[in-house]
């Protein structure tokens, strides 16, 4: 059998390989992570590695029949929203009934999301949080998207594949933290978990399947509770895990975990709760019901299907104005994430470099390749103008559908809480400026972080945040924006500027 020697971050090593599989899949095989939005579909370019003496290939698509050589990108460190709400909610502090407190039990909230994974442990003596870790999520490596890692699903082995992926990583943050603290894993009595719906389902290795298919409907979305045992999470062997409830197909448990953390100053009587990420999740609040609804954002703001995008890591252009750009960690520039993306695309609205109807003549260079950590230019094309409209478009539309349906105008609107890792790092002005939100909305927006993990830890903390969850639940109408009457029309005059 042929090998394949991979250099990474200065150190080589060998894989043997079947003749017949992708440089792709080969490289998946032996634990390598190689950037594939697409799911391995050929349609995204983000898989290219270099190929000593055979320039850069897409690995997707490239099929090894010999001996090579290939060459990865240096690691570059993700930068994760771990930082929570500060809610203002004082439960009381419940340990689990097996454990006394002088075996000091621990928590660990999780909150998973499609591109990134936090946890934090928490004393269930004090309450407090002990430590916060952010990863990226291992299954990012099938696509980018949920209905990408839905699609892995239905392959051979696939969902066991993706449950293992995150029950791996769950075990590996155990070990890493005990171990460092040296105490025991049976220690680890409770475990809450927040994610969206499809996430859960991976969790449990229930088949996604019907979550992307009409009418989309989850096989659960109610609060679950299992041994930790029963998915062979190490900790005690009594501990119990705890999903919490979804909304529908596209709400999921981060939502909900959200709104329930969520605790405005009683002037606030209606406001808009939006998690600008990939599904685009949302939620107009009412004093006596709560309107939902998820929208098909993509992935272009978290730097998928953008000729330069990359998610928020080092060297990543992160903002963008007339003074030029600013990178993550100060390094070279490499490619931009979604703030930048969103900086930038207001930037050439001001400058009148794109029209109304999103065209752009040609590339507008961010970073000459003398400048940049690539070699090449920083781009923005548009191809990348055409996915921010698309983008911009699913959200607006989803924020007008719902205050119709709360009876309700964007001026009555008391406030607009932004949550989630692209939404924290934007620049409110660049939204506004793009059509991402209202224009009426400018200041009224509060940035709010992390309020899936906020939820999350109160839940790890406290059973009696189940009435708050389940208060959520029960003033909740999902509103399925495919089956509304006004939406195309509504999507079509969104993509304009």
């Amino acid at each position: 059998m042929p090998d394949i020697f991979v250099l990474e971050n200065g150190e080589e090593k060998r894989i043997e390989y079947a003749v017949g599989e992708s440089l792709l899949q080969i490289l998946r095989q032996g634990n390598f992570h190689v950037s594939s939005p697409c799911g391995g579909n050929g349609t995204c370019g983000k898989c290219r590695v270099q190929i000593k003496g055979n320039g850069f290939v897409n690995s997707c698509s490239y099929y090894p029949n010999s001996d090579l050589k290939v060459v990865l990108p240096n690691k570059r460190e993700e930068k994760i929203l771990t930082n929570q709400y500060q809610n203002t909610l004082h439960l009381p502090l419940k340990t689990a009934p097996f454990i006394s407190q002088e075996a000091y039990p621990l928590g660990l909230a999780i909150d998973i999301g499609t591109t990134s994974i936090v946890f934090y442990w928490v004393s269930l003596i004090s309450g407090s949080i002990l430590k916060t870790k952010g990863i990226g999520n291992p299954q990012s490596k099938y696509g980018a998207d949920v209905i990408s890692r839905i699609s892995y699903s239905n392959t051979t082995g696939g969902i066991e594949k993706l449950q293992q992926e995150i029950i791996g990583a769950i075990n590996q943050q155990i070990k890493e933290y005990t171990e460092k603290e040296d105490i025991a894993r049976e220690n680890l009595v409770k475990i809450s978990v927040s994610a969206n719906t499809t996430m859960l389902h991976m969790l449990l290795g229930v088949d996604p399947m019907s979550i992307a298919l009409a009418p989309f409907k989850p096989k659960f979305t109610e609060a679950k509770c299992v041994k930790a045992s029963e998915l062979n999470i190490k900790a005690h062997q009594d501990a119990t895990i705890h999903l919490l409830p979804s909304i529908s197909a596209y709400v999921g448990a981060d939502i909900v975990s959200g709104l329930a953390s969520l605790q405005p100053s009683s002037d606030i009587k209606k406001y808009l709760f939006i998690d600008i990420g990939t599904n685009g999740e949302m939620a107009v609040v009412t004093p006596n019901k709560i309107y939902c609804c998820a929208t098909a954002a993509g992935p272009a703001f978290e730097g998928a299907n953008i000729s330069c995008g990359m998610g928020a890591f080092d060297g990543a252009i992160s903002v963008y104005n007339k003074d030029g750009y600013q990178t993550i960690s100060g390094d070279k520039p490499v490619g931009l994430c979604g703030s930048g993306l969103l900086d930038a695309v207001a930037y050439l609205l001001d400058n009148k470099m794109i029209l109304s109807d999103g065209e752009l003549a040609n590339d507008f260079v961010l970073a000459k390749a003398e400048e940049s950590g690539t070699g090449e230019n920083i781009v923005v094309t548009p191809q990348d103008i055409r996915e921010v409209q698309l983008a911009k478009s699913a959200i607006i539309t989803g924020v007008k559908i719902l205050l119709q349906a709360a009876g309700i105008t964007v001026d009555d609107l008391d406030a607009v809480y932004v949550a989630g890792g692209f939404g924290n790092y934007m620049n409110p002005e660049s939204a506004v400026k793009v059509g991402l939100l209202p224009a009426e909305v400018a200041g009224k927006i509060v940035m709010v972080g992390n309020t899936s993990g906020a939820g999350v830890v109160l839940h790890v903390i406290s059973d009696d945040f189940d009435n708050y969850l389940n208060a959520i639940v029960e003033k909740c109408e999902n509103i399925e924006l495919s089956k509304h009457a006004e939406f195309e029309l509504e999507f079509a005059m969104n993509m304009f500027f």
